[in-house]
């Protein structure tokens, strides 16, 4: 009786995963994004082989394909698939950090051990071993099959690191850092529980499995649609070729004690333009000005009356604005972009508090 309600339970959370995966995957389909952004189209590829895998134990539930009787673990043309759907997985956040990283070559290499692992089933046919415990496995971990099969369970881990040591440049990417971060968290602790899976063939797992699987892509197609902010994405007809973005000069780490501190905050502010750093914290600029948060805090709301997120976005709506207004065709994603803003909510919600019109409706002022 138990485990026929974890067997239901499971089939209800494969359910969700399918449906969320899917319908990811309609929507995003339904919002192309340009020619040279790849990363949408390998979350595409995600959700949707995500979405079909989830689909079938739903449609053998359903009497679609002929009962399993093979219920042995580590099904080596699953395992493939699933570190293949890992790789791509990895792909998107590095093509969002860094888009012109992703080129044929890194493609090559990065795909080399599908491949490699590809071929060696292909030599294995069907004499690999099978097992059905995880005592099983490890009694057998000697044999050439199930060391393959091992390896493609665990090369998945290592590939989670490249998001966190890909170099990252808040000026060039369309994330913020804590966004890279949060993925990273996400996308190892599904690798986390698959792997826990493959290895204990624990039904509970599976439903754990698609749960995170729903919430990762959720996740990650609420971002990619609703909330990523990316430059040219409402090109103006005719606009001219954005002039590339000074780099300020770097201010010293220690700035002269005779200072004051409201003076060493607006050299950071003002000349290095720290508020173009989409992460840009409370302790990252105190850190900057030699100071603590309390101090900081105290100087920005007596010197302003603001408080440190208001005294940020002024500068950035400030800029953004000047921008629309000297630069007629300038895209209005790209002004944010360039003043720091990696959410495309947060932005247009800041323009409105601060200016009282949203951003479309101030140019449509500026040039009735």
């Amino acid at each position: 009786m138990e485990m026929e309600r974890i067997y239901v339970l499971a089939l209800i959370a494969a359910t969700v995963e399918a449906t969320v995966c899917l319908i990811g995957t309609r929507e995003l389909l339904r919002f192309p994004a340009s020619g040279t952004d790849r990363s949408r189209r390998l979350l595409i590829m995600g959700s949707s082989i995500c979405g079909g895998l989830a689909l079938v134990p739903i449609l053998a539930a359903a009497g679609f394909f002929p009962e399993q009787t093979d219920f042995s673990m580590l099904n080596p043309w699953l395992g493939l698939t699933y570190m293949s759907l890992h790789i791509i997985m990895t792909l998107y956040p590095i093509s969002v950090i860094s888009p012109g990283w992703f080129n044929p070559k890194r493609f090559f290499f990065v795909f080399l051990p599908v491949a490699v692992f590809f071929i060696a089933l292909l030599i294995i046919g069907e004499d690999w071993t099978r097992v059905y415990t995880p005592m099983e496995i490890w009694k057998n971990v000697h044999k050439p099959d199930v060391l393959v099969r091992l390896a493609m369970l665990f090369v998945m881990v290592p590939y989670c690191l490249i998001i966190i040591y890909l170099n990252y440049n808040y000026r060039k990417t369309s994330a913020s850092y804590n966004w890279i971060l949060t993925y990273f968290i996400a996308l190892f602790m599904l690798c986390g529980v698959h792997v826990l899976y493959m290895l204990s063939n624990d039904t509970r797992l599976v439903i754990l499995l698609a749960i995170f699987a729903s919430l990762f892509y959720l996740f990650s197609i609420e971002f990619e649609l609703k909330d990523r902010l990316t430059p040219g994405d409402e090109e103006a007809e005719d606009a001219p070729e954005a002039a590339p973005e000074a780099v300020p000069e770097p201010v010293p780490a220690d700035l002269p004690a005779e200072f004051g501190l409201w003076t060493r905050i607006c050299i950071v502010m003002d000349q290095e333009e720290a508020w173009r750093d989409p992460d840009l914290s409370l302790s990252e600029l105190a850190k900057r000005c030699g100071t603590n948060t309390t101090y900081l805090v105290q100087i920005i709301r007596g010197e302003t009356g603001d408080t440190f997120k208001t005294f940020v976005n002024a500068k950035r709506i400030n800029y953004v604005t000047r921008q629309l207004r000297e630069h007629p065709g300038l895209d209005i994603q790209t002004a944010f972009f360039n003043a720091g803003y990696r959410s495309r909510a947060t932005a247009w919600r800041n323009f409105k508090e601060i200016v009282g019109v949203t951003p479309t409706e101030y140019r449509q002022q500026l040039f009735p």
